[in-house]
């Protein structure tokens, strides 16, 4: 099974939209889940157990009873993996005796699906996934980078921000980290977590630059999630956000001549976030994306006007860590000649499903969440991006670290 791209700053694959949220959408995109979902996008008050039902549960059999039956309504796959899914309702409240097998117990559940994206998230999991939703008014305490699996298990700094402690203490992209703390890093994911922490604490971290050994002792702080950066003429995106479109129109408002969107590593984040970016570079009418739920009836999203910079020219910086909404915009941009696509890899990640995270417990949230596959897309030409990605029309070798004029200038 392929791991998940994830963010030390957590915000890429964690930035799903959760339901609580009812105005997460900018101002002129189409509500995604209201329309393209239909009944799918159900309230929790629809999914909880009856009151009757509930007074015969235990509290560990509510919790799975709920996170079942939210699996059992937003699910896109309507075979679930061929389960006997009624009989797994069954099986999985006897498993739950207890909050610890309660939890496991839906956990392997989600994962006989075989949807590696269909999974339990735990509580502090949930809330920094709200936050990276949320965009820049969000903080999390922590060291300011953002992480994402290489290759042979390796965990590879792939940004980091300026001035954020991780900067002061001297951390670059491309260094691989091998421990944090105590442990050894096992994932992207779990890094991303144990580098967050209380403000003002110290985590110590080893990691490997051009083959030697290093050790940076980093004191938490409260990071902005800053997601968009500019370099003269290079917007770095490294993950999309509800408002990532208006703040990549900021910063092309102060460029002149030919622009570079670098989104090596971009995990991808709110679809939204993706779509509403690409229609600031297609002219009206151009295709996007095709985004087909659990009712069959495929949802088509456009350019509604010609984009502020339709006709600019403009290069897209990729690599194998790009992944769903972010090859969203470079299939989009690709598929409409808008764009020259270079890569420093043969493919991009190839996520085209679409996850929503349906919190769990009362208040919602307390009991974690489930992420649940919704839908899935397509390309403006009819591709499938899952487990296949955008083909680069350029590849060039280019570390992580390097710049990303230097790199779509080979």
């Amino acid at each position: 099974m392929r791991r998940l791209v994830a963010a030390a700053m957590l915000l890429g694959s964690a930035a799903l939209a959760p339901h609580k949220h009812k105005a997460l959408r900018p101002a002129h995109a189409e509500p995604l889940l209201r329309r393209a979902l239909g009944t799918a996008a159900v309230a929790l008050a629809l999914i909880m157990p009856s009151t009757a039902q509930a007074k015969e549960f235990t509290d560990a059999q509510r919790f799975a009873a709920e996170a079942w039956r939210a699996t059992d309504k937003l699910y896109y796959e309507r075979t679930f993996g061929g389960a006997d899914w009624f009989r797994a309702r069954s099986d999985l409240i006897q498993q739950a005796t207890d909050a610890e097998s309660a939890r496991g117990a839906v956990d392997s559940l989600l994962r006989k699906l075989g949807d590696p994206y269909t999974r339990y998230v735990e509580p502090e999991k949930y809330e920094a996934l709200v936050s990276a939703t949320l965009g820049d008014a969000a903080v999390v305490a922590g060291a300011g980078v953002q992480v994402v699996d290489g290759d042979n298990g390796k965990v590879v700094v792939v940004d980091v921000e300026p001035g954020a402690p991780a900067d002061k203490a001297g951390l670059r992209a491309g260094d691989e980290i091998q421990q944090v703390g105590s442990s050894k890093v096992q994932d992207a994911a779990s890094t991303a977590q144990k580098l967050r922490g209380e403000e003002g604490s110290l985590v110590k971290v080893a990691y490997v630059r051009d083959g030697k050994d290093n050790q940076a002792d980093i004191s938490r702080a409260v990071v902005p999630l800053s997601t968009v950066r500019r370099d003269q003429s290079t917007i770095r995106i490294k993950a999309f956000q509800l408002d990532t479109a208006a703040k990549v129109k900021e910063n092309v408002d102060k460029v002149s001549g030919p622009l570079i969107l670098d989104l090596r590593g971009n995990p991808g984040g709110s679809l939204e976030g993706g779509v509403e970016t690409a229609r600031l570079f297609l002219p009206k009418g151009a295709k996007i994306t095709t985004v087909t739920a659990a009712n069959g009836q495929p949802f088509a999203y456009d350019a509604v006007e010609d984009g502020a910079f339709s006709g600019r020219k403009l290069t897209v910086l990729v690599n194998k860590q790009t992944a769903s909404a972010a090859e969203v915009l470079t299939a989009a941009l690709q598929d409409n000649k808008a764009a020259s696509v270079v890569g420093t890899d043969s493919r991009t990640y190839g996520k085209g499903v679409i996850q929503t995270v349906q919190p769990l417990g009362d208040p919602p949230g307390a009991e974690g969440a489930v992420a649940v596959t919704v839908a899935r897309y397509a390309t403006p030409s009819g591709g499938d991006l899952n487990g296949k990605g955008v083909a680069p029309d350029r590849v060039v070798a280019c570390g992580v670290a390097e710049r990303a004029s230097s790199c779509a200038g080979r």
